[in-house]
């Protein structure tokens, strides 16, 4: 007999015996925690929050570069920057703002409830028209703003950049209304250029051309029912044409397949940026902050201090915050949106205002305005900083592989960098 094929002691059995492992063996055991573990579902899966425009812009994306806007993946640029600029101020673009936050707002007491929140009357807005509406809380300072549609006597559309849904809820207490986000119900297309009004009048789409600014209708667009309204952010002719969700991939392609022999492109979320920054609109949460989410009592801004054209009509009756505007009318307020530019022929980078070599503000908006030959920018400046000369700007540049900092002198545009004539004509232009 072995000493292998003896029987074990049961002393023997007690003691465990190291495991001899021959390092050369790949069957040896590892650590499972010195590798990463496999996730349960693909990654893209948890990440893109699809439009119902999605197929339709990733078939024309030629860089997949995307961008995330209000919790949607959306495209950042679909070809080249300048060609799509070049098409918006030439001929026009198609874009999908999808992902705007839409609510339906109904109800016997829905102009009461309004009223009640809209810092201007909400009261002559007619059936089929649109208006800008500011909403603020109760010491004056604003909450949000948006565009308010009115779909019908009892029924509105607003539109905004951020979520409003739990103020707007909570504001309803009292009022029969009912108020609910219609987002993912709804697909947006918006058209804007030129040649507008000209390519929906080659679809067919003949009241086009009579619409007012502001003004909307019901529309069939590829045998598709569409509510039409002439209404954008890009200081030039424009449309936005919205439908349900599953008609929206529909209408993409009639409009696509209509236009594209006049020059129409497909744009991304870039070019918007780049538009309504020469058309000099402030955006919420990346312009001014919501007086809900800012930190600091400076950063919450009265209406006058971002729209300076803002003012209480006479017959605005009792609404929310417009006791405190009211006292506070004759008060400038402490800092400002304005519109800047900036010397320079190059695109640069830029953050910081100041004036006499003290920070005065900070640009929440950057970019370079092809129209105005020049960088330009939304600044939040302090009032005392609003002087016609001394301004300036620490930029970054790029000079091969270094980066140069310089400083720039910059100044306050009396008007915004772009806006035509032709986006408030009527009847629209409609031809080539």
């Amino acid at each position: 007999m072995t000493p292998d094929s003896l029987p074990k002691q049961d002393d023997e059995q007690a003691v465990p015996r190291p495991e001899i492992t021959d390092p050369a063996d790949e069957r040896a055991p590892v650590d499972p925690a010195l590798f990463e573990q496999v996730a349960a579902e693909p990654p893209f899966t948890r990440a893109v929050t699809a439009t119902p425009l999605h197929l339709e812009t990733a078939g024309e994306s030629h860089t997949n570069r995307w961008v995330t806007w209000n919790g949607y993946t959306v495209p950042e640029v679909l070809s080249d920057l300048t060609d799509e600029y070049r098409a918006l101020r030439g001929s026009a673009v198609l874009m999908d703002v999808s992902p705007l936050v839409k609510y339906r707002i109904a109800g016997r007491d829905a102009l009461a409830y309004l009223e009640r929140l809209a810092a201007q009357p909400v009261a002559p807005l007619a059936a089929g028209h649109a208006q800008h509406v500011i909403f603020c809380e109760g010491g004056g300072f604003v909450l949000g703003d948006g565009m308010l549609f009115r779909l019908a006597d009892d029924e509105y559309r607003l539109v905004t950049e951020e979520t409003h849904l739990a103020w707007l809820a909570d504001s309803a207490e009292g009022f029969r209304v009912r108020v609910e986000d219609v987002s993912a119900t709804l697909g947006v297309l918006s058209l804007q250029g030129p040649l507008s009004c000209f390519m929906l009048t080659e679809i067919g789409v003949d009241e086009a051309a009579a619409l007012e600014p502001g003004a909307a209708r019901w529309v069939s667009i590829g045998g598709m029912p569409v509510y039409l309204s002439r209404t954008g952010a890009t200081g030039d002719l424009g449309y936005e044409l919205w439908c349900d969700a599953e008609d929206a991939p529909h209408v993409w392609r009639a409009v696509m397949s209509t236009g594209q022999p006049f020059g129409l492109r497909p744009a991304g979320f870039a070019l918007r940026e780049l538009a309504r920054l020469e058309a000099g609109h402030p955006r919420a949460g990346h312009d001014y902050l919501s007086a809900f989410a800012a930190i600091e009592p400076r950063d919450m801004l009265p209406p006058a201090a971002i729209w300076p054209d803002f003012s209480i009509a006479a017959s605005k009756g009792l609404f929310n915050g417009g006791a405190a505007l009211r006292a506070a009318a004759h008060i400038a307020p402490s800092r400002r949106v304005v519109r800047l530019a900036v010397e320079g022929l190059e695109p640069v980078r830029f953050a910081a205002v100041s004036l006499g070599g003290k920070v005065a503000g900070i640009a929440t908006s950057t970019g370079f305005s092809p129209a105005l030959g020049a960088n330009i920018a939304l600044a939040i400046l302090d009032t005392g900083a609003l002087a016609p000369a001394g301004l300036a700007v620490l930029a970054e540049r790029r000079d091969g592989l270094s980066i140069v900092e310089t400083r720039l002198p910059a100044r306050i545009l009396a008007e915004p960098a772009f806006s035509h004539p032709r986006r408030m004509m009527v009847p629209a232009p409609s031809r080539a």
